[in-house]
């Protein structure tokens, strides 16, 4: 076999459905049934969610041509019935990486005999709930429920959830054994379906579940259908699939990567202005944003995430991956978006319940293990708050709100688009830090450093690179200016001895967006003239290797060669040629050294060969 949570609008399961949704998976057979493979669970009439590694085939590896699935908790029926069901198009994620993937969605062949009404609900923390795990093991045919709770996200980017069980050991029959996998995992008293299980320990006594949000991440049309619950990020800010891929590269996802990353110059309440007009940095926040979280992250992947996911295959290389943006994935806790909203009893349904699950963890933060141990140190969720200055929440109470949340272990990213509203003066008198103004000038000022060290490496490169290549590019010029701007910002400072007002501390977050915007220009800059001069340097190294092997067989010399090489010789050293020219002069050098080195070999080995007289 490879917390208490939040009740959910959309939870609609019930303890009495369970019997149509609770699937057995047999290997098929022309003759009959085969082994018992599995569980999984039905969807509407005719899908079956389960674990790849379930159905996969033994001999091939690969997805199965057809699987046996059996509805063994239906009453009233003369024999167990059973349909045939196939993989569906574009639903098969083998398991590949640290703990990834694993997941396939059947088809059955016709409509299951009762419709099954359950869906997968997610949940922005699993940690405390207990959950009912159902699977099939060997010789116990109408299935076995096992106990346990949920202890919280693990896995490359969160995709899995631990389960201990209640009362396991290998004496207790609570143990986790062949059968369970693909299994449905139900919380216990709201009797929501949160995932299936993956896998578990050696002992069996530890079972990791593959929770909705995770299935929503590879599975978007079937999410669509049978996934509810509250999205990390709301719908109306999810972004294009095309948009990391062909965004530019904006300074304030510098700051926004960082945050998310937890690196050691990020603060962890951060503020962020952003003009009212200033489409294209909302549009740059967003992108960040989503490439944070563990469901949107695939769609908007800078390379793909996996086999068979549904990542696109065409953005190995983009803007912002060579610009080094790119967060965690799963490193958003939660976005809020308090545009027209309130921030206490809010209208909208997702918003309350996330805001309700988000206050659930916190105060279950520094909980204990059921031992009486200390639980394990956990990352503190990152929670960005979008436009509490547009809330429906009076100022001070807003940020009376967010300061709780803060206090309770929340890191903040308060987005802010007016420094002249009540609720940005409430948030640099109550929810910053005093020296906070001074803190942020002395950061700013190491990016400018970054940025004048970036500079001088180009023009050197650039120097290095202009006798010798056409229209190199052109080392940025910014840093004198970011100095001035430091200066300036500095002296504003100074009178209101460390601690600014709303305006100050816009003013820097508009500089500090401007320098790493500055410094991103001149990475590049720094990183295209480092590549032409790195191609450059390889052509002349390639031209003198096939110089030498042609001077190991006395050819240097030869006819046919002295003109292509010196025509790419001239190219190279001469003065400034297109790399394109020297790269197909040296080409043709290498195709005449090929030809004269077989040409001796040939003649070496006829004249080596001799015969009978």
């Amino acid at each position: 076999m490879e917390g208490d949570a939040v009740n959910a609008d959309g939870g609609t399961n019930s303890p009495m459905d369970h019997a149509s949704w609770r699937v057995r998976l047999r290997r098929w057979a022309a003759s009959g049934s085969g082994d018992v493979l599995g569980a999984g669970v039905l969807f509407g009439t005719d899908r079956v969610l389960t674990c790849a590694h379930v159905i996969r085939d033994p001999a091939t590896g690969q997805r199965p041509d057809r699987v046996q699935v059996e509805f063994p908790l239906l009453q009233g029926l003369t024999r167990t019935p059973h349909r045939t069901a196939t993989v569906a198009a574009g639903h098969w994620v083998p398991p590949f990486g640290k703990a990834q993937g694993d997941l396939a969605v059947l088809v059955l062949d016709d409509p299951a005999p009762l419709p099954s009404s359950v869906t997968l609900h997610r949940t922005l923390d699993y940690r405390g709930a207990t959950v009912l795990v159902d699977g099939f093991p060997e010789y116990q045919s109408g299935g076995q429920w096992l106990t346990g709770v949920c202890r919280g996200p693990g896995g490359q980017g969160d995709e899995r959830v631990q389960i201990d069980l209640t009362g396991a050991g290998a004496d207790s029959g609570q143990r986790l054994r062949g059968g369970f996998s693909g299994a449905g995992v139900r919380e216990e008293g709201s009797d929501r379906l949160l995932g299936i299980l993956a896998q578990a320990d050696e002992r069996g006594e530890h079972g990791y579940m593959i929770p909705a949000a995770t299935v929503a991440k590879y599975f978007r049309r079937f999410a669509e259908r049978y996934v509810t619950g509250p999205h990390a990020i709301p719908g109306h800010r999810v972004v294009s699939a095309d948009a990391a891929r062909t965004a530019r590269p904006h300074g304030l996802q510098r700051t926004v990567t960082r945050w998310l990353n937890g690196d050691v110059d990020a603060w962890d309440t951060e503020v962020l202005f952003i003009a009212e007009d200033d489409d294209r940095a909302r549009q740059a926040l967003y992108v960040v944003l989503n490439m944070a979280d563990r469901e949107q992250s695939p769609q908007l992947a800078v390379r793909p995430v996996g086999p068979g996911g549904d990542a696109p295959r065409d953005g190995g290389d983009s803007l912002l991956s060579r610009a080094g943006i790119a967060p965690r994935v799963g490193s958003i806790g939660l976005v809020l978006d308090l545009e027209g909203a309130a921030l206490e009893d809010p209208d909208q349904p997702e918003l309350r319940e996330a805001l309700a699950v988000l206050r659930h963890e916190l105060r279950h933060a520094a909980g204990r293990h059921p031992g009486g141990r200390p639980t394990a140190p956990r990352r503190r969720p990152a929670v960005a708050v979008l436009y509490a200055d547009r809330s429906a929440t009076e100022p001070a109470a807003a940020a009376k709100a967010l300061g709780e949340l803060a206090a309770s272990g929340a890191r903040l990213l308060l987005v802010v688009r007016s420094s002249t509203h009540g609720f940005t003066y409430a948030l640099a008198e109550k929810l910053l830090p005093a020296e906070r103004a001074a803190q942020w000038l002395q950061r700013i000022g190491t990016r400018v450093d970054a940025l004048a060290d970036t500079e001088r490496s180009a023009r050197r490169l650039f120097h290095r690179v202009e006798p010798h290549v056409v229209d190199p590019p052109v080392a940025t010029g910014y840093a004198a200016r970011a100095a001035l701007w430091t200066v300036q910002l500095s002296n504003e400072l100074r009178p209101l001895t460390g601690r600014g007002g709303p305006r100050l501390l816009e003013k820097l977050s508009y500089a500090e967006q401007a320098v790493d915007t500055y410094l991103l220009r001149a990475e590049r800059a720094e990183s295209e003239l480092r590549a032409v001069l790195d191609e450059h340097l390889r052509l002349r190294g390639l031209l003198r290797d096939h110089l030498a092997r042609l001077a190991r067989r006395g050819l240097a010399e030869h006819p046919d060669a002295v003109g292509p090489y010196r025509a790419a010789q001239q190219l190279l050293l001469a003065g400034p040629c297109p790399l394109a020219d020297a790269e197909r002069a040296v080409t043709a050098f290498a195709r005449v050294v090929r030809r004269l080195a077989d040409v001796e070999e040939g003649a070496a080995g006829n004249a080596g060969a001799g015969g009978d007289v």
